[in-house]
């Protein structure tokens, strides 16, 4: 029973993870958290953007520069984005 052990468990020889691999781990973790804040600033970026768009479409109707028509319209292609 020992030998049937020794030859189905070779971590029992030394075997397992190997020590090299281990600095594979915290550099994919490191990357994955770095691609994860990458991507959450643009994504944050983008909707500031739309909403400061909308914001100065509201000022222009808000100040007459704009009709109820030409508002709706602009507003629904910036929804559209």
């Amino acid at each position: 029973m020992l030998t049937t052990l020794a030859a189905t468990a070779p971590y029992w020889h030394g075997g397992g993870v190997p020590s090299h691999g281990f600095p594979v781990f915290p550099v994919l973790l490191l990357l994955l958290v770095i691609g994860a804040l990458v991507f959450g600033v643009l994504r944050r970026g983008a909707g500031r953007a739309i909403a400061d768009a909308r914001s100065v479409l509201a000022d222009r109707f808000a100040r007459g520069e704009i009709d109820a028509e030409e508002y709706r319209a602009r507003r629904s292609e910036l929804s559209r984005k």
